[in-house]
Order: C-alpha cells, then structure tokens, then sequence
C-alpha cells in the first residue's frame, strides 16, 4: 500500500463524513427551496431529490460510525452487525429508488413522459424494482450465499440495478432541464445544473461501478479494490468529491429560484406602481369628470333656467311681436357669451326679407361687422331652410349630426316655422373673448327656436280666430241686414205691385156690381180687363216666390235649377254661359242643394257685375262621396288673400258669404284667381245621407 493510500485507509471516518455532509447539505438546500411556488418544472420535483440526500447521506454516515471505532479508540460506534447491513442496505436502496423517482418525475414534467404522471413514475420506478428483487432473489438461488455474502450481493445489486440507473435518469433529466431555464432567461443557472446532472451521472456511472469485491460479475473483477490500485486512493473518496460537486452544483443552480422570487417582486412592485399609477390616473381622471359633470349641471342648469323663463315668457301673452321682442331679449342677456341676436322674417314670396327684431347692435366697435355676419347668415337660413353658421367664404350649412361647426363660427341662425312654412330666422352672434359655437349649441338654439316657432304658430292662431270672430259677427250683421232688406224689398214689391194690383182688382169688381144689370157690355168689357189684371198679379207673385226660392229645385233637383239658372243668366247678360253635369245625379238633401244652387247663384252674380268675361262654366259632377261644383269665368281675375282680408268691401262679403255657407253643411269651397288669368270656384259638399238617384248620366250641357 502507497503512502497516500495509508493516509486516506486511516482518514477514511473523515471521507465519509465529508461524504454524508455533502449530501445532507445538498438535501437541506433542495428540501428548502421545494415549497416555493416557481415557473420551473424542477421546483415541483425537487422533493424526492431532498429525500435522496438525507438517504443516501444517512447511509455514509451509518457507515462512518461504523469504522469509527477502528480509527479513533473510544469514540462512540455502532458495532457491526447483520442488523446495521441490513439498515445501511434499506438506506441506500430507498435513496437510489427516490433518485429514480426523481429523474422519472423531472423527465415527465419536462414533456417527454406518456399518461398520468403518477401512472409514469410509479410504472418506472416499479419496473427497476422489479428487475432488483428478481435478481437478488435469482442470485441468492444461482449461489446459495451465506449471510455476509448475501449482504454483499444486494449490496452489488442495488448499486448496479438502482444506482447507476438512477443517477443516469436523475442527470439526463437535469441536463432536459436546462431548457426551461434557458426560456426563463436563467442560462447561468442552468449551466450549473447541466454541470450537476454531468456530475451525478459521472457519480453513478464509475462511483457505483466499482462496488465492495464479491463471485458476481463484473464486481468480482471491477471493484473497490481494482480502484484503490488503478487510482491509489479509495473509491469513497471518488463519490465524496462527487458528492460534493453535485451539492455545488446543485445549491449554485437553486439560486434560480431566488433570482425568481425577486422577479416576482419586482414584477409585483412594477404591478403594485402601475396600480397605483392607474389609481392616481383613475382618481385625476374621476377628478376631471367630476369637474366636467359639474360644469355640464351648471350649464344644464343655466339652459333649464333659461328654458323655463322662455316658457313663462311664452305663456304669458298672445301678440306675436311682443313673443319675438321678449323672446330675443331674453336670450341676448341670459345665453352665456351672446353679444347680438337678430330676427329676420319674409313677408312675402317674392318680398325682400325684413328685419323683425335685434338686440345688442347698437353702433360700437367691432358690433357692426358682427350684425352684418349675422344678417348674412340669416337670410341664408330663410332661403335655404336650414340651420347655418358663418364659415371662412360667407353662409354655410350645419351639417345635421356632424358635431360641432367645422369652422367653430362665432355666429350661427335656426330657422322659425309657421304652419311647416319657414318664415324667418333667429339668428346669434358671439362676442370676440367667447368660445365658439359648437353642437350643444345649437342643440339648444334649435330647442329655442323651436318654442318660439310653437309660441308664435299658437299668437297667430289666436289672431286668426280673433280675426274669424269678427269676420263672422259682422258676417252676422250683414245677413241681419240683407234679410231685412229682403224683407222690406218683399214688403215694397208687395205694396207697390200686388197689392196696387189687388186694390184695382176690387175697384173693378165693384164697378162691374154696379154697371152688369145696366150696361152688360160694359160690365163684359170690364171683367176682361180684370181678367188681365189678375194675371198680371199672379205673375209679379210667382217671379218673386222664384227669387226666394226656385220651385223648380224643389220639384226637379239641382241639375235642371242649375241648368235653368244658367239659361236664365245667358239670356240676361248675354255672356256665353255653359252647364255639364257628370256622374250619375241624385237627389241631395234640401240644405245642400240650396247651398249649391246659392254659390252658383252667386258666382253668376259675381260674374255678370266684377268679372268682365265673355265665357263661363259651371260644372256639377257626383262622386260617391261628395257632390262637386266647379264655377270658372274667363274674366280679369282678381287677389283673393287680398279681397278676403278687405273684409268691408262689397265683393268680399260675396265670396265670405259661399264660404259660410259651405262651412255650414261641413263642405269645402276654394277660390283660385290671379290678375289677368280668369276666376275658378271650386265647392266640395260631402254626402251625409242618401238620396234618390236617377238615371245615371255621364255628361248633361245647357249651351
């Protein structure tokens, strides 16, 4: 024996004990670092690799306080026996099956295993086991061991079937693993675990090989003994140093999970200031539209409150042109901002436009251009019928929905409506210092003008009916007159005609009493003459019973009265009169064929005085539902918004006159004329109940 072998023989309590520390140590770092919560497939299998350490570590000491005895006398030992081999064998056997275990469970975790990991593992390490007790039990038959000889056996066989397997598994899975830590930005680490999984294979591949000297092959050959004389220093020495740079190794690349677990933090701090960040942004920005939402409640509330008193101004009178005045006041000095408001209308069709109203366009600097901006854009309202601002070349149009103005104009009108007629344009102009119109603006100037629309459209009706009402009490009035006049020309005509007729009537006949016994050819004479004055009377009577209402509708119908009315007008006035009738005729009720005889009684008449045509028509046609009657001339026509409105005028009262009537039974009657373009009167009588038809005829003239 060496020098250098003696030394190690007699150190050898010191080998073991750096052997069993190397991986207590190794355990101890790795049972440690196994509760962490990691990225890192190792970390959920790390801790059969703890178990191993203890085990296997356990088992180097056991041995190490075996020899003990032999080199320090008196320190305390375990004596050896059967009982200590069979422990140190349990140990070693469960150190290099929970070495399996790990690899087996590394190598799944890392992708290439099948199934159910536990399935995996159990299968695996079950298979090896297998293998051990089959050849233990085989060799004990094939060699009939004694005890000690059969100790040594297993012992050969649980380093060749379970060791070298396992540290060879345990490596390979090591060295897969070193992909995971590449991925995670850890190559460093990783590095060290490739170099513990080189170290752990190198461990069992040549530490385990050469085991205790025994008959089974290759241990009979390749031994602890063939190490100590190949290499002059013991085979545990080999495993020692072995064990020490896996412990390295190992502890070196377990650092990763430190270096992960300040990731985490950090990426939790990052995590935590970003919250906070985004709490503070949520809090500025909550701030802010808090803000906005209050000024939104002011402005809402400003725009309420001036909605309200609009309305009350509104509410409060009937006259059109007070609503406009205290209308555009009132905005002027309550709209924020608002220098000028203006109200532009258009009396008529072909009319210029006429300034109704302004507020604030009192001459002062820089007030003119504004109200001439202004008036632009109001009259583009009108013209256009649309909503406009002041753009960079004049007028231009609020596109409808678009948001605010494009040019963010400092002057914008809505135009005003009457009866779905635009008349007119409310126009306002912004100060120089005041921000521009945008679409809330107009939004409201909208809802503004649309109540001042409705106000206005409310004004005027109410004039109308005023206008109606006196229209119709002095319509009253003036057939209060015309029926006494009627009257008292019934009385005249009476007097004057008839009863002159009859008061001559019975002087004759007293005169013929006195001369018929005296003078009968006298008395002959006489009663002829009384004969013709009779007739005479009776005559003078029927033509005013026809003037107050013709015999002939009551007894024929509309159509022949029309067509005598006609002929009767034609030969009085010697104008060229026709008549149509179209449609099968009826019989209407009495107060609708008086209406319309009446109306073309008075069209004629209207005709013959005004007219000065040489043609006219009138044309009855039935429908199913309204009986029409269409009266037109050829005459100089005439304004009939005109004549209508000049209520006192003697032509006026004619043509009210047709309207009441119409009205009276619910019928319709529309007057079109123009200068120079002749007169139609179009009169439409609804059917109310049936009457009796004649034949049906489709077209009847008088010429």
């Amino acid at each position: 024996m060496s020098g250098l072998s003696a030394i190690f023989a007699q150190n050898i309590v010191l080998v073991y004990f750096l052997y069993g520390l190397a991986f207590f140590s190794m355990g101890l770092a790795v049972w440690l670092e196994s509760g962490r919560t990691s990225e890192l497939r190792l970390a959920r299998a790390m801790g059969p690799l703890a178990a191993f350490a203890f085990l296997h570590g356990a088992h180097e000491w056991l041995e190490m306080f075996v020899r003990l005895g032999e080199v320090v006398p008196g320190a305390p030992t375990v004596g050896q026996s059967v009982a200590v081999e069979i422990i140190g064998l349990t140990l070693l056997g469960l150190s290099f099956l929970m070495l399996v275990v790990f690899g087996v469970r590394l190598i799944h975790l890392s992708g290439h295993g099948r199934g159910n990991e536990r399935n995996f593992v159990l299968l695996s390490t079950g298979a090896l086991l297998v293998v051990w007790l089959v050849s233990v039990v085989t060799t004990q038959r094939v060699y009939a061991f004694c005890l000690a000889d059969c100790l040594v056996a297993i012992d050969v066989l649980t380093r060749y079937i379970l060791g070298i397997p396992g540290a060879l598994v345990a490596g390979w899975a090591m060295l897969l693993e070193q992909r995971a830590f590449n991925e995670q930005g850890m190559a460093r680490f990783g590095r060290d675990l490739t170099r513990a999984g080189v170290v752990l294979a190198l461990y069992g591949l040549v530490g385990q090989l050469f085991v205790p000297p025994s008959v089974l092959f290759p241990a009979n050959i390749i031994n602890s003994d063939l190490f100590l004389e190949l290499f002059g220093v013991p085979v545990q020495l080999f495993r020692a140093l072995m064990a020490v740079g896996v412990a390295v190794f190992i502890i070196r690349a377990l650092r990763a999970f430190e270096l992960e677990r300040q990731r985490r933090l950090e990426a939790m701090h990052s995590a935590q200031r970003a919250a906070e960040e985004a709490q503070l942004r949520a809090e500025q920005q909550a701030r802010e539209q808090t803000e906005a939402l209050n000024r939104e409640l002011q402005t809402a509330v400003q725009e309420l409150s001036l909605l309200v008193e609009l309305t009350r101004e509104l509410v409060a009178t009937l006259d059109s042109e007070t609503l406009l005045h205290d209308t555009l006041q009132r905005i002027v000095e309550r709209y924020p901002y608002v220098d000028a408001g203006m109200i532009l209308g258009e009396e008529g069709e072909d009319a210029p436009l006429a300034l109704v109203f302004q507020v604030g366009c009192e001459r002062r600097d820089g007030i003119d251009a504004l109200c001439e901006q202004m008036s632009q854009v109001g009259e583009y309202v009108i013209r256009q019928r649309v909503p406009a601002m002041r753009g960079a070349d004049g007028a231009v149009p609020v596109e409808a929905g678009a948001g605010a103005p494009e040019a963010r104009s400092r002057v914008i009108g809505v135009p005003l409506h009457l009866h779905d007629v635009t008349w007119g344009s409310l126009v306002l102009g912004l100060g120089p210092d005041a921000p521009p119109f945008d679409a809330h603006d107009l939004a409201l100037l909208r809802t503004v003008a649309g109540q001042l629309s409705m106000a206005v459209e409310n004004a005027t009706l109410y004039e109308e009916a005023q206008e109606r009402e006196a229209l119709r009490s002095q319509l009253y009035q003036r057939i209060i007159s015309a029926q006494e006049g009627e009257r008292q020309r019934i009385a005249r005509e009476l007097h004057d005609g008839t009863g002159q007729v009859l008061t001559g009537l019975g002087l004759g006949l007293k005169a013929v009493a006195e001369s018929i016994s005296r003078e009968p050819e006298l008395a002959a004479q006489q009663l002829l003459e009384l004969k013709d004055l009779n007739a005479s009377a009776l005559q003078e009577l029927r033509d005013l019973i026809s003037d107050l209402r013709p015999s002939i509708l009551d007894d024929l119908g509309l159509v022949p009265a029309l067509q005598a009315q006609v002929k009767a007008f034609r030969e009085r006035t010697g104008i060229d009169a026709l008549f149509d009738s179209r449609g099968p005729r009826r019989r209407l009720s009495p107060e609708e064929e008086i209406v319309i005889f009446r109306i073309a009684q008075e069209a004629l008449t209207n005709v013959a005085k005004h007219a000065g045509a040489a043609r006219v028509m009138v044309r009855l046609t039935f429908h199913d539902d309204a009986t029409h009657l269409v009266v037109t001339d050829d005459g100089q026509g005439f304004d009939p918004t005109e004549a209508l409105q000049t209520a006192g005028t003697r032509r006026a009262w004619g043509l009210l006159g047709m309207q009441e009537r119409v009205a009276l039974i619910d019928g319709a009657c529309e007057i079109a004329s123009k200068r120079g373009k002749g007169t139609t009167v179009h009169v439409v009588v609804p059917h109310h109940d049936e009457g009796e038809r004649d034949e049906p005829e489709t077209a009847t003239a008088a010429g």
